[in-house]
């Protein structure tokens, strides 16, 4: 049996980046004290959160954890909220310096283990019979951490590179370099046997 995360097409409150109307008002309400913003906030962005938190995480749980931990950071902010220009932008920054954080601890203080591809998705080559989103899922899966995360906020949440370098604290260049590495080799893997691009 093939595990495979959770779907990048969970459903979102958020029409596209940038549709903030809402959001000011909700960071505002909450800055003010009112908790029930919260709520509104979770509904609009956790599942957009979560897809980026799967892509730095590769498992459903983890990035769960990801976004309950941005939430309980956003109900403990306060006043700051009032001033935040971009409330997308903001939640997406927080998730990946959260991860950041707990990748950084890991790294010093524990030793890493990583699941194989081939433990995580099974022996079966990409494109024999297997269903094309599956094939898809695995090769993201195979991404390096960064191209991953990079293709999932640009393609999945429509952010620009501008925007996907400030969440993840890179230039616009290095954005874009690194989704054009994950389109070529993800190209590369889902090509048919036999067909070079």
């Amino acid at each position: 049996m093939t595990i495979l995360p959770r779907s990048f097409v969970i459903p979102t409150g958020v029409a596209r980046v940038g549709d903030d109307r809402g959001d000011h008002q909700l960071f505002a309400d909450l800055a003010a004290g009112r908790p029930e913003a919260l709520g509104a906030l979770y509904d609009r962005h956790a599942a957009a959160l979560f897809r980026h938190g799967l892509a730095l995480t590769r498992r459903g749980p983890d990035a769960e954890d990801l976004v309950q931990a941005v939430f309980v950071k956003l109900a403990t902010t306060g006043a700051g909220l009032a001033g935040v220009n971009s409330p997308a932008s903001y939640l997406h920054r927080m998730l990946h310096t959260t991860w950041l954080d707990g990748h950084r601890r890991r790294i010093t203080g524990e030793r890493v283990v990583e699941q194989t591809h081939e433990a995580a998705c099974g022996s079966q080559a990409p494109g024999r019979g297997l269903d094309v989103a599956i094939d898809l899922a695995r090769a993201l899966d195979d991404l390096p951490t960064a191209q991953r995360e990079v293709v999932v906020l640009h393609l999945t949440e429509g952010f620009s590179f501008r925007e996907v370098g400030r969440l993840t604290g890179v230039s616009l260049f290095t954005a874009a370099a690194r989704y054009r590495l994950a389109i070529r080799r993800l190209r590369k893997t889902l090509a048919p046997a036999g067909e070079s691009r």
